[in-house]
């Protein structure tokens, strides 16, 4: 695998809301490294920041290509699928984090990512089961328990109702 110079640089640099410097930075390694995965993701992401989606997508997609490492894929999935819904193309954003739920089944924010995609593609209930699915999943306070079992079964039962009984 390809070196990586030190990113801590990049990092500090996106701290301090320097994202141009950052941008021009990993620019000049990328002109001798430009099948570097991490690199090309860390560029992705500092385009994100700066609000350029639409050039952060050819980033996104190069460094998933590239083999990225499995422990970035999953935010490389996330920022590519997000800028896709961002930029209009909310059925190919649909697609990616489908994919992406394939390889990271259980990943909480990929599922909201994706529910903000079907949301975004007129599919509010099957936005809000998934919305529920991770809220059921990752929410563990104990005001939360007395409804969960109530939860489940309305995540399952979105579009039903039920006659109320008469006064």
């Amino acid at each position: 695998m390809a070196t990586v110079p030190d990113l801590s640089m990049i990092r500090h640099l996106k701290s301090k809301g320097r994202f141009e410097e950052a941008r021009d930075q990993l620019a000049i390694w990328l002109e001798s490294d430009p099948e570097n995965p991490r690199l090309v993701v860390e560029m992705a992401f500092t385009l994100d920041n700066l609000g350029d989606e639409a050039a952060a997508i050819p980033y996104y997609e190069k460094a998933l290509e590239l083999g990225l490492d499995p422990t970035q894929r999953p935010d490389a999935y996330i920022g590519l699928g997000s800028s896709l819904r961002v930029v209009g193309r909310t059925w190919a954003a649909r697609q990616l984090l489908e994919k992406g739920l394939e390889e990271f089944a259980q990943h909480p924010a990929m599922r909201v990512f994706y529910a903000l995609a079907l949301f975004q593609d007129h599919n509010a209930g099957d936005a809000f089961r998934q919305l529920l699915d991770v809220t059921l999943r990752e929410v563990s306070s104990p005001e939360f328990t007395p409804y969960r079992r109530a939860l489940m079964y309305y995540r399952d039962h979105l579009n039903e109702s039920w006659p109320r009984p008469p006064k």
